[in-house]
């Protein structure tokens, strides 16, 4: 999926329904994230290894985990 970098640098994900199961994202998934050329869009992926921990996912450098944040910090 590629989605476009929001205010304050928030993703917007479109809806459920609008995505298959395999897109599908849960809190504590690690996504593989890679800058497209425009440089204001990100492709996001289900990165194979979902078992990393967050020292392994900082050090891999391109990873991050899905967290659930609260929409007032984005205001």
């Amino acid at each position: 999926m590629i989605v476009t970098v929001g205010k304050n640098g928030a993703i917007p994900l479109p809806p459920d329904d609008d995505l298959n199961e395999e897109n599908k994202l849960k809190i504590g998934d690690i996504l593989l994230c890679t800058l497209m050329k425009d440089k204001r869009s990100i492709k996001l992926e289900k990165f194979l290894d979902q078992s990393l921990n967050d020292e392994q996912i900082k050090a891999h450098g391109c990873l991050c985990r899905v967290e659930e944040l609260n929409p007032e910090d984005f205001e």
